[in-house]
């Protein structure tokens, strides 16, 4: 019974922490500019997340290698630590984008001055950060993040059209000379992208290790990866089902957060619209830890400093300086006034540019049986993971160029 107590709150932890700032917005805006023709996107995404993030924890526990020592290893000094400098300007980009997502969260709750409330929230959260253990920082945000399950409520009351939904399993093949096609394909991809964020493999297996998982985990890791990623998928479905029957109907391009988060509660008015609020808040938040967290993990991790949450501060000042200075430069970058949503959109796509980097390496040490022994890929695994690493790399070449079309 505590193995499956175990089992579910990692499920709903995984679920309250896999929608952050940039799949609230993008998915929204990809409903409202093409209804439910991108599903197949957000699908494709997570189908690709669960099968990598299931390598990861196995890796962590069979090898106890988290992502960025494997980057070490498997790409060499030099291209690890090009992989390691962009990977660390995306997770400090992204933890700005989330930051600032909070403080305007917050002033549309309260009405304070926007800029106040960001330092105040950075503040705050550096705070929890230093006084909590993972696992608690780890559940507090995953499961306040479970409020976001009002926008999923306000999708099925809103009564979408079940037969549009599943024909966008399907992509839609459009002219290519045609500006809508190419939007179509800049949207394609930045789902996709959103799904696969890096930080989110790189604090999943930083957090196997901190949680010490043995080969007893393993089928934990498997459900908590599959599971919540497709329940978190479900939850992001929804997004772009509001997307589609608040604002593309109304010809709304939801281009603001508060924007986006009013969708949540828009069935059940006012009711409806603090809790869609504060779900958005808590994942937001959430988001901006683990990013912050992430980049002292691949800092330690690919030059074998010490590190761990869960040890004391003293005793890991490396890490401990990193992820203080995250949130430090973070919060610069938000104060110079630059909109979150830009953030995002420049983080997603430089996110699939380097995502191929992040995953090979993943993908090559699971397979290998050396190091995995009786615990390594089996055949299938390793061509699900072949056919994705390609996809990925096709998406990241593509990225550019519609990045710059856009």
């Amino acid at each position: 019974m505590k193995k499956l107590l175990g089992i579910a709150l990692g499920i709903m932890t995984a679920l309250g922490g896999f929608v952050d700032l940039g799949q609230i917005v993008f998915t929204t805006q990809a409903g409202a500019l093409f209804g439910y023709q991108l599903t197949w996107a957000i699908v494709l995404g997570t189908t690709a997340i669960i099968v990598y993030m299931e390598m990861c924890g196995r890796i962590a526990v069979v090898a106890k290698e988290p992502v960025f020592a494997l980057l070490r290893t498997q790409l060499g000094f030099r291209l690890g630590l090009a992989t390691l400098i962009a990977s660390n300007l995306l997770n400090l980009i992204t933890c700005a984008a989330e930051l600032g997502g909070v403080a305007i969260i917050l002033h549309l709750l309260t009405g304070w001055p926007e800029k106040l409330l960001l330092i105040g929230a950075t503040l705050c959260l550096a705070i929890a950060v230093f006084l909590l253990r993972f696992e608690w920082i780890e559940r507090t945000f995953g499961l306040t993040g479970l409020l976001m399950i009002v926008f999923a409520v306000s999708a099925v009351m809103l009564h979408p059209d079940w037969n549009q939904l599943v024909r966008g399993l399907v992509p839609t093949f459009v002219q290519p000379e045609t500006k809508r096609s190419l939007l179509y394909a800049y949207f394609a991809v930045g789902i996709f992208s959103a799904m696969l964020m890096e930080y989110e493999v790189h604090f999943y297996s930083s957090g196997a290790i901190e949680e010490d998982w043995t080969s007893e985990d393993l089928g934990e890791n498997f459900m908590v990866a599959a599971l919540g990623s497709t329940l978190g998928s479900l939850l992001t479905i929804a997004l772009l089902i509001l997307g589609a029957l608040v604002f593309l109907p109304r010809h709304i391009f939801p281009d603001l957060l508060g924007t986006a988060t009013l969708a949540g509660a828009f069935p059940f008015a006012q009711k409806a619209l603090i809790v869609a609020s504060l779900g958005a808040l808590a994942c937001i938040t959430g988001a901006s830890v683990e990013t912050a967290l992430s980049g002292a993990y691949n800092v330690c991790q690919f030059f074998n400093f010490e590190w761990g949450k869960n040890r004391p501060a003293k005793s890991v000042p490396i890490y401990t300086f990193t992820w203080i200075g995250m949130f430090v430069l973070a919060l610069i970058v938000a104060l110079t006034g630059v909109r979150p949503l830009v953030l995002v959109d420049v983080s997603i796509i430089f996110g699939m540019v380097i995502m191929p980097f992040t995953y090979y390496p993943v993908l090559k040490v699971a397979a290998d049986k050396n190091v995995m022994g009786k615990h390594v890929n089996s055949k299938f695994d390793t061509m699900i993971g072949v056919a994705f690493l390609v996809l990925i790399t096709v998406a990241a070449i593509a990225a550019i160029p519609l990045g710059s079309l856009m």
